[in-house]
């Protein structure tokens, strides 16, 4: 108890004390950064946090102070959203922290989750230190597939793909539902897909080659070919399917973001290969077969999306109580 109190009034003098002045180049740094996923708006009012949480931290060097704003603005965002004050007090805890990573990265690996908390806690830690912070916590658990969407839904998406208000729009879209709902591709295996990396193989359908971090080639589904062939009309073989910089994370959702239609619900990739796996679920399809094109090893995603079958059993003309896979039973 003693230590404790020691430690919380070293914490109320440091928090008392103004920052050490930034060195130059880190304070243009912070000044100058900005990020695709915030609105410019909001950017000018987390930018004061991030100058306060690095003014406070010991890190100094560029790369590293580049790769920290990354994270403290994804968390600034996440709490603005949730009317949070932009504050290292209200944002720096354990309690805020926890609550991006399990609500705020719906389409990040459990990798990526991972190392944002830990650099983030670490940064916590340092800044903002007591008991709202505390030094060990439990590791990131097992998260649940996000259910897949309806038959009846992946039809206004497949139709709303093709009809976009610009050409561009279109094209992302395009490629976007055609790879995810069509040949089970995630926010990651689109992060370096390059346009050359999709073959057509003509009445053979089309073929996607599927790079680190899970190689694998998949054959897209018949009913999306003709939305694929669309985006690839006249594309340049070297460019990347999305995006103009290759490794930029969460390159679809800003074109599911921008996606116009009646009706849609709310449009993530998760959900979209989610949807790619339960038609095969409800085709007979061998289960080894799924797990290879799907680039996952354990059944456990089949088995976590198996009470969300039913619309794609009953849209197939499959009993529900006697199907597992098609007219596999």
């Amino acid at each position: 108890m003693a230590a404790m109190q020691r430690k919380m009034a070293e914490h109320r003098v440091k928090a008392a004390m103004p920052p050490e002045p930034l060195p130059a180049e880190i304070a243009e740094l912070i000044a100058n950064y900005n990020n695709r996923a915030v609105d410019p708006h909001l950017m000018e009012q987390i930018r004061p946090f991030l100058l306060e949480c690095i003014a406070r931290s010991e890190i100094r060097g560029k790369e590293s102070v580049r790769k920290h704003l990354v994270h403290l603005t994804a968390l600034a965002k996440h709490g603005a959203g949730l009317g949070w004050p932009l504050t290292v007090a209200d944002l720096l805890t354990t309690a805020s922290i926890e609550s991006l990573i399990a609500t705020g990265m719906p389409d990040d690996s459990v990798d990526n989750r991972a190392l944002r908390r830990s650099r983030l806690l670490a940064l916590a830690a340092n800044v903002n230190p007591g008991p709202s912070v505390p030094s060990k916590l439990k590791p990131i658990g097992y998260s649940a597939v996000q259910p897949c969407y309806t038959p009846g839904e992946l039809d206004r998406i497949l139709l709303a793909a093709q009809n976009q208000p610009t050409d561009a729009r279109t094209r992302d879209c395009a490629f976007v539902v055609s790879l995810c709902a069509g040949a089970g591709a995630d926010s990651v295996d689109l992060h370096g897909l390059r346009v050359r990396d999709i073959t057509d193989l003509g009445p053979d359908g089309l073929v996607v080659h599927f790079g680190e971090p899970r190689p694998r080639v998949v054959v897209v589904r018949a009913r999306f070919e003709p939305l694929l062939r669309s985006a690839l009309r006249d594309a340049d073989p070297d460019r990347l399917v999305l995006g103009m910089k290759e490794g930029r994370k969460n390159v679809a959702a800003p074109a599911l973001g921008r996606m116009a239609g009646y009706r849609l619900p709310h449009l993530t990739t998760s959900r979209l290969r989610a949807s790619w796996l339960a038609d095969l679920m409800t085709d007979s399809v061998p289960v080894a077969l799924i797990l290879q094109a799907a680039g996952i090893i354990t059944a456990r995603t089949l088995i976590d999306l198996t009470p969300h079958l039913g619309p794609w059993l009953t849209a197939k003309n499959l009993d529900p109580s006697t199907s597992v896979r098609g007219d596999v039973r």
